[in-house]
């Protein structure tokens, strides 16, 4: 009877080790040594089952890019029916957690590795380009008669708010993160007024 395939299983484990090494150390400190002793393989087991360091910052990225897409369609199902925006609004800025906030860390570290690594910065702008569509349709069905130029740049700014909000948490800046919530508030009530 033939074995089942770790394929998977060890894609995974080996995208776990590196979230682990750029929480503990950053992006530039993990290197393919320090990632394959994270996840207890030998490098030649990291190189078979993903690649080099860069494939392996890539398939993680990827893996973001779908984590993400499946938390929308969870918060797009959740949100009521009614005051649509201001649900969303409270969701994307409530407290986090310290294990939310550590892995903050990851999403910087990627958003940093845009820069060089090309399927990254296509996976970078896929999210901002979702949440922003997304965004735009919780608003639209809120305010159905609220011009579409307008709704894209409302959601356009609560998209930019929330991904600075994120970069605010490990900083601790709370006061900060709640006048971004109270702005993205305020860009919604700039919508009621043309309905």
């Amino acid at each position: 009877m033939a074995r089942p395939s770790l394929a998977k299983t060890r894609r995974e484990e080996i995208l776990d080790a590196l979230e682990q090494c750029i929480i503990e150390k950053g992006i530039q400190e993990s290197s393919l040594e320090y990632i394959a002793d994270t996840a207890n393989m030998k490098r030649t087991i990291l190189r078979h089952y993903i690649g080099n360091r860069d494939d392996i910052i890539c398939a993680l990225s990827s893996r973001w890019r779908k984590n993400y897409s499946e938390q929308w369609q969870q918060i797009m199902h959740w949100l009521p029916k009614s005051n649509r925006a201001e649900s969303l609004i409270d969701t994307m800025f409530s407290s986090r957690s310290k294990d939310y906030i550590q892995r903050t860390k990851v999403v910087d570290a990627l958003f940093s590795e845009a820069k060089r690594l090309d399927s990254v910065k296509e996976d970078q702008k896929s999210t901002i380009k979702e949440g922003i569509q997304n965004i735009s349709t919780i608003l639209k069905t809120q305010f159905p008669n609220a011009n579409d130029d307008k709704v894209r740049l409302v959601a356009s700014s609560i998209n930019a708010n929330y991904i600075m909000s994120e970069s605010l948490l490990p900083l601790g800046l709370t006061d900060e993160i709640y006048m971004l919530k109270e702005s993205c508030l305020l860009l919604v009530s700039t919508l009621e007024n043309n309905e």
